[in-house]
């Protein structure tokens, strides 16, 4: 839960940290707009989030301090508590959230990539919510899909034409912004969706598709909360062994009900997903044994993929045990079904 303002005011007077690039005090998500204060395309480095990377790389090439690890730690438990209001927003049913897993390597111009952005404005469009890691390739798709849901699809057929102009964004930072931004300029009324990135991750430009960024230093805490938060299912995409590992975590949260809650599990990609060693085949194995097998599918199109998270819902468990910490929100969400 959050801290309250008297408690926040009690551990400033404890902790006085000075010189920050950021904010350990943060009450709320990040922004877009919040994290590319100071970018120019002359000096990209100037942005916000470009600043508390080079801050973070700096500070943490060895174990860090303990005012900088103190500081870093109050700032990712601020997230936490951001993004338990984010998923319980007042007055509001808890938002039902599918993840979206996958490369963040792949090109603009791919059938995945389309695949999924599509996907995505499907889902949002049949009240779920979006959350992905933040990053370019699957996971800006996915959270493009939902900045456009409140748009007609040739928008996002339209919108994928253009950003393929630049379909990459290794060596080409700059223009792959560039052209992001003017997608936004020309769609700016855009649907609700959550990133959760990480500093990490420095070299990666900053998603402009998101409506709400959580941003940690810790990936691992970053790492499960995704997983945690996405109650109603998360689809993977192909990628490498980042989403191998998101994959085998995800097999574990549903395997021991980490969360209260299990959750649909859909690979998107027969060709990939189902070709020997099948990575399906390994988590099926475990989920049939574990009785969610049910839960499971491998798919190739966005409309399918639809249809079975739809006839399988999140499933709470009959008799649940102590909850864990950042899953308390799905313990509610299971609570409110």
């Amino acid at each position: 839960m959050s801290l309250s303002l008297q408690k926040q005011a009690e551990i400033r007077k404890v902790f006085k940290f000075k010189g920050l690039p950021y904010n350990p005090f943060r009450r709320d998500l990040y922004t877009v707009e919040e994290l590319m204060q100071g970018y120019t395309a002359k000096h990209p480095e100037r942005s916000l989030d470009a600043r508390i990377a080079q801050y973070f790389l700096k500070k943490s090439k060895k174990h860090p301090e303990i005012h900088e690890a103190l500081a870093q730690r109050i700032h990712d438990h601020a997230i936490d508590s951001a993004l338990y209001k984010f998923v319980n927003p007042k007055a509001k049913a808890t938002r039902k959230i599918i993840g979206v897993m996958g490369s963040h390597s792949t090109a603009r111009n791919a059938v995945n990539y389309a695949k999924i952005a599509r996907l995505s404005w499907l889902l949002v469009r049949r009240g779920f919510c979006i959350v992905t890691g933040g990053g370019p390739g699957i996971m800006e798709a996915a959270n493009l899909g939902a900045y456009l849901a409140d748009y007609p699809e040739t928008a996002l057929t339209d919108a994928i034409k253009e950003l393929s102009k630049v379909p990459t964004y290794p060596g080409n930072e700059v223009p792959y912004v560039a052209v992001a931004s003017e997608v936004r300029a020309h769609f700016k009324d855009s649907g609700v969706s959550l990133a959760i990135p990480t500093w990490t991750y420095s070299t990666e430009p900053t998603g402009l598709f998101s409506s709400q960024i959580g941003k940690y230093f810790s990936n691992s805490i970053r790492e499960d909360g995704l997983l945690a938060i996405a109650a109603w299912g998360v689809v993977f995409a192909p990628g490498s062994a980042g989403t191998l590992q998101e994959i085998f975590q995800d097999t574990a949260h549903n395997s021991y009900w980490s969360f209260h809650s299990r959750g649909p599990m859909v690979f998107l990609d027969k060709s990939v997903f189902g070709a020997p060693p099948s990575i399906f085949d390994v988590v099926l194995a475990r989920a049939t044994q574990d009785k969610y097998g049910d839960l499971l599918a491998l798919l190739d199109s966005p409309e399918d993929v639809v249809d079975f998270i739809l006839a399988h819902p999140m499933q709470s468990e009959p008799k649940p045990k102590q909850a864990r910490t950042f899953g308390f929100s799905n313990h509610l969400l299971s609570k409110r079904k």
